[in-house]
């Protein structure tokens, strides 16, 4: 768990990269306030677009990773979450993406610098992306000015890969060679064939003259097959040849089929894209491998509930889990959470600091599985999202609660055939 005095580091390490003086810095005594505090000082920096986003996708992104601190690094870290955030950034520099640290990745560094510094030497290879990571926002975010002990991280050394093997020339040089010998075969053709021709009509001359200079006769036929076997090479090559083209051609023909069809996950995403009902809980456990997550069976209108995986744990108690009315994203691609399957998304309300979170509620006497609803947005729903898409991310940022508490997208309510869906919590976020 993080302690008071690494709480205090954290918030130190943020106030100054941000050039605030660290003795106006709110307090923090747990990590969900330790989150709100540093959200406070960065908004009110300079640097407020590079910390918290300059783009809904990736403010979207901060905000996820934030929520991540506050439900599962509160605790002690274990091997499974730096396993988690090392396959995260696998393919990128920091947590949020960019080219400059974000408040995700000053707040996970100091989360994690307790477990990082302490991390045995057999599992440095299973941590490359992470420790990669750490040691560039050690380095770069004056870390050690706010009391971080510096940690040794071991770096491979750069191996560069072997030269290209030399592009031999010999098959273009015995084309050429086959080329060239080509023509005098064609040309010596021609003159073969006319001296078969003439030798026949002599022979023939001669025929009625003298039976032995008739002789040559068949030698003179001999003569012109061989010649004309002589010249069948070149008429295959240029059948060969005329084959690639239309070959080539028909390639063309495909790859203009194959030209991009417009594809309705690369549009601008809408909330008509999602397919969002209502659904019942019919039975909640604990999930057998995280102390944080609820094992739900949902009746979402289908022909058996749905197993839906939520971190409500710290939020919500079972008791109001079993049998309540929720609002579930049915339509996203099927999840493993801890070796389990998740089929679907419980919508929540959550507040900035995270530490209040609350599924949102269809209005009573609305059928399960009975669509979401919003005005102005009625095409049909993807079949299923693709998470490479971004879909979901693109859409946080506008899936809010108003001042009463109604959950909205850009302001439209989500609607049933009984009114509003409603929610606990007022000017929060949803998802």
């Amino acid at each position: 768990m993080a302690s008071e005095s690494s709480r205090k580091q954290i918030l130190q390490l943020v106030a100054a990269y941000c050039g605030a003086a660290g003795n106006a810095s709110p307090a923090a005594d747990t990590v969900p306030a330790l989150v709100s505090a540093c959200q406070q000082v960065a908004r009110s920096s300079s640097k407020a677009d590079q910390l918290l986003g300059s783009q809904p996708s990736q403010q979207a992104q901060v905000l996820e990773w934030l929520s991540l601190a506050s439900a599962e690094l509160a605790g002690s870290v274990s091997d499974e979450k730096l396993s988690k955030i090392n396959a995260a950034l696998a393919t990128r520099t920091f947590l949020a993406g960019g080219a400059a640290p974000s408040l995700a990745d000053l707040l996970l560094f100091g989360l994690l610098h307790p477990a990082v510094s302490t991390l045995p030497a057999a599992q440095t290879n299973q941590s490359c992306n992470l420790l990669r990571w750490f040691d560039l926002i050690q380095h770069t975010s004056g870390a050690a000015a706010a009391g971080f002990a510096a940690v040794a991280v071991p770096l491979p050394a750069f191996v560069p890969l072997p030269p290209p093997p030399p592009v031999s020339s010999k098959p273009a040089a015995s084309a050429a060679t086959s080329a060239t010998s080509a023509a005098p075969a064609q040309g010596g053709g021609k003159k073969e064939k006319a001296a078969a021709g003439g030798k026949a009509a002599a022979a023939a001359d001669s025929s009625s003259s003298s039976k032995t200079t008739a002789a040559p006769a068949p030698a003179a036929a001999g003569a012109a097959a061989a010649a004309a076997a002589g010249a069948a090479p070149p008429e295959g090559a240029a059948a060969a040849a005329g084959g690639k083209q239309e070959k080539k051609e028909k390639k063309k023909e495909k790859k203009a089929d194959a030209a991009p069809k417009p594809n309705k996950e690369a549009e601008e995403p809408r909330i008509d894209m999602l397919d969002i009902r209502v659904g019942k809980i019919v039975s909640v456990q604990q999930h057998p491998n995280a102390d944080a997550l609820y094992l739900e069976e949902i009746d979402v209108g289908e022909e058996k509930p749905r197993q839906v995986i939520s971190g409500l744990v710290k939020f919500v108690p079972k008791e109001q889990m079993e049998g309540r009315r929720v609002v579930v994203c049915c339509n996203l691609k099927p999840a493993k959470m801890r070796d389990i399957m998740s089929y679907g998304m419980v919508l929540c309300a959550s507040n900035d600091t995270h530490d209040k979170v609350d599924p949102i509620t269809p209005p009573e006497g609305v059928p399960v599985g009975e669509r979401i609803t919003f005005e102005g947005y009625t095409a049909d729903p993807l079949e299923e999202v693709n998470p490479k898409r971004k879909i979901l991310e693109r859409l946080f940022p506008d899936l809010t609660t108003a001042a009463d508490g109604t959950p909205t997208y850009k302001g439209v309510p989500f609607m049933t055939s009984k009114g509003p869906v409603a929610s606990t919590l007022p000017n929060a976020h949803v998802a």
